[in-house]
């Protein structure tokens, strides 16, 4: 893991990936992009602050691709008005062209004025096809000139809010109005030849604006939705997640048989006082980045981090007769992991403790919510745990039970528990072969990218 410093505001802000987060996700590193893309990631970055929510980031990307799009649109058809004979339509349209480029360039110098200078935009993309369809003769003289009030109450709607979009709708509907009256009011001074053409590719245009958006704004919705999906998935196992977004609310599961594990770093507190904060990040980071594989290897659950501790579990929330098995296995290779292996330069040694028995599983609360288990099973695993010997794994006589066949364990003796009488526990030791013998115990030699 790479680990990043660098300076936003009074904070000093560390990550942990080549990529930056921004609102709706990673945005990759500038420096590694083409240059077209670098070009379009920055005009469609401007008017960000760093407090916009995801929703109006969302909305203001999509913005500034259709101003794009509508520019490039729109710069041919200004030409042409000159050249056709139309020269104050053209005039119109110029101003209203460079007006809003301008608007756009005060935006990306003072972010703040990004909802005043929408509104002037849209202001200056409706009153010219106005001018326009009154120099023409009305609505159909002039081709459904007002028919870009739709893009433009479109883009209010999703670069300011519902209520701007209610509202320019509103003038969009007025300006439809307008254009069937101003023929009683005002002589035309232009005549288009084909109206009929021109309301076709006016049409057209509008359509292309408005597919474009919502293409735009369709992907942007997926790819939100699929980041969500994958973060609901990576603090979630599949099933709960699945569960939880087809009937939301408290999920809670009675398991009748299952294992736990806790594992935790030995003297981490004193070792973690002479460390700088990038330093610690960077060993837990590589020692539960360790753990994390070899519980997906050995299809199991991981549960929580907690400082230094860890916690994973078999038989939730899937079921499965050998989950004593598949938990003691998990707790020998990452302590033989461990003992065969530094992290980060440093020599760490576990306490790990492993009990077995029914539990509660499932998911509580509305905010921040995460998968757990709850029940004496669990309470008993972590005292297995925090009452164990540094470097070796210690077990229940309830785990011993389900695994003495298939694995080589030593009786520890009765000790005090904290909250229980005094336990029979065992520590596990190795493998058992085929003849039923121990192995010797072997160095698991995973790294950081073994499976």
């Amino acid at each position: 893991m790479r680990v990043e410093r660098f300076e936003e505001g009074p904070e000093v802000v560390v990550l942990t990936a080549a990529s930056r987060f921004d609102g709706l996700g990673y945005v990759p590193r500038m420096a590694t992009l083409p240059l077209s893309k670098r070009l379009l990631e920055g005009i469609l970055s401007i008017g960000r602050t760093p407090e916009e929510s995801d929703s109006r980031r969302s909305g203001r990307r999509v913005f500034m691709l259709a101003f794009i799009i509508a520019t490039l649109l729109g710069t041919p058809v200004v030409i042409a008005r000159f050249t056709q004979g139309y020269t104050w339509v053209g005039v119109v349209d110029l101003v209203s062209l460079l007006l809003s480029v301008v608007l756009i360039v005060v935006i990306a110098i003072r972010p703040t004025s990004y909802t005043a200078c929408l509104h002037a935009i849209f202001a200056a993309s409706m009153v010219g096809p106005m001018l326009d369809t009154a120099m023409f003769g009305g609505l159909l003289p002039s081709g459904l000139l007002v028919s870009f009030g739709l893009v433009v109450a479109l883009g209010a709607l999703l670069a300011i809010d519902l209520r701007a979009g209610l509202v320019w709708f509103g003038i969009f509907v007025l300006s439809v109005v307008y254009a069937l009256a101003v023929p009683h009011w005002i002589d035309p001074i232009y005549a288009l030849e084909d109206p009929t053409g021109d309301a076709a590719i006016n049409l057209i245009t509008t359509g292309i604006v408005t597919m474009a958006v919502m293409i735009y704004f369709v992907r942007q919705r997926d790819r939100a939705q699929q980041r969500s999906d994958d973060l609901l998935h990576a603090i979630l196992p599949d099933q709960i997640a699945a569960q939880l977004k087809d009937e939301p609310g408290t999920i809670a599961d009675d398991v009748p048989s299952a294992s736990v594990l806790f594992a935790d770093v030995v003297g981490f507190t004193p070792m973690s006082a002479s460390m700088s904060a990038s330093e610690l990040v960077g060993v837990l980071d590589e020692l539960f980045t360790v753990f994390d594989r070899l519980v997906t290897h050995l299809g199991l659950e991981k549960i929580k981090t907690v400082g230094d501790a860890y916690m994973a579990a078999a038989g939730v929330p899937q079921a499965r007769a050998d989950h004593a098995d598949a938990i003691a296995e998990l707790a020998l290779r990452i302590r033989d992991h461990v003992a065969a292996n530094p992290i980060k330069g440093h020599r760490i040694s576990l306490r790990i403790g492993i009990n077995s028995g029914p539990l509660t599983a499932g998911v509580i609360g509305t905010h921040k919510f995460s998968y757990d288990l709850w029940g004496d099973t669990v309470n008993t695993a972590s005292r297995m745990e925090s009452e164990g010997i540094p470097g070796s794994i210690q077990i229940s006589a309830t785990s011993y039970e389900l695994i003495k066949d298939r694995f080589v364990c030593e009786l520890r003796g009765p000790i005090e528990v904290k909250g229980k009488d005094r336990m029979q526990t065992y520590l596990l030791l190795s493998r058992r072969d085929a003849a039923g013998a121990s192995r010797d115990r072997a160095p698991s030699g995973l790294t950081r990218d073994d499976t």
